[in-house]
């Protein structure tokens, strides 16, 4: 489970960066330039554009784009960090913004992640509690205290019992008519939900 998570955090860095994150390598790349401009580490006549680029070289590789608007997620820490380090900064602070770049990305993940679920909880506010008592139960955290990581688990896992959800409330309208389609069951691991979408984290 652990490396099938790793493995699906890592793919989510496949898309382009957001205004604000390419606002945020701009500024962190000027702030590099001047500093190295003053030291004498930039050539002659090498202005701030020519010199994005080959930074961007250096750190991205052969496949490095022209713009910062065409950065992936994957390589957006690496550029902040590098520019960052260039500039003078230290590297716990680099890592700083990585970290909770990768978080706010997973918050907003789950928020979309819980809309597309809803109906299988009685609605959003159903989903949004599940989602609470899953980092309750499973992580002894709240949502905005956790890790990436731990934020991506608790998306497969709410999308992995929605499903399980919708598959047994079909196997209920196909059984006998009148029937009663009981609340799934809980265990160790996942909370009890009942049919009004409540969830109880103490379980």
């Amino acid at each position: 489970m652990a490396n099938a998570i790793d493995r699906a955090v890592r793919a989510q860095g496949g898309g382009v960066v957001k205004p604000h994150q390419v606002t945020a390598m701009v500024l962190a790349a000027r702030r590099a330039y001047k500093v190295q401009s003053e030291l004498g580490l930039v050539g002659d006549g090498t202005g701030f554009d020519a010199w994005r680029r080959a930074t961007l070289h250096d750190i991205v590789g052969a496949a490095a784009p022209d713009s910062f608007r065409a950065v992936t997620q994957r390589d957006y820490a690496a550029v902040l960090r590098y520019f960052g380090e260039l500039a003078g900064d230290k590297a716990e602070r680099s890592s700083a913004i990585k970290s909770g770049d990768e978080e706010r990305r997973a918050l907003c993940s789950l928020g979309m992640e819980e809309a597309a679920q809803a109906d299988a909880f009685g609605g959003r506010e159903g989903a949004r509690r599940y989602a609470d008592a899953l980092f309750a139960k499973i992580h002894r955290t709240e949502r905005h205290a956790a890790t990436a990581k731990q934020i991506w688990a608790v998306i497969f896992t709410l999308r992995n019992r929605a499903a399980k959800i919708r598959s047994k409330t079909a196997l209920g309208a196909r059984g006998a008519s009148g029937g009663t389609l009981a609340a799934p069951a809980s265990s160790s691991r996942f909370p009890a939900l009942s049919l009004g979408g409540s969830v109880d984290a103490r379980q």
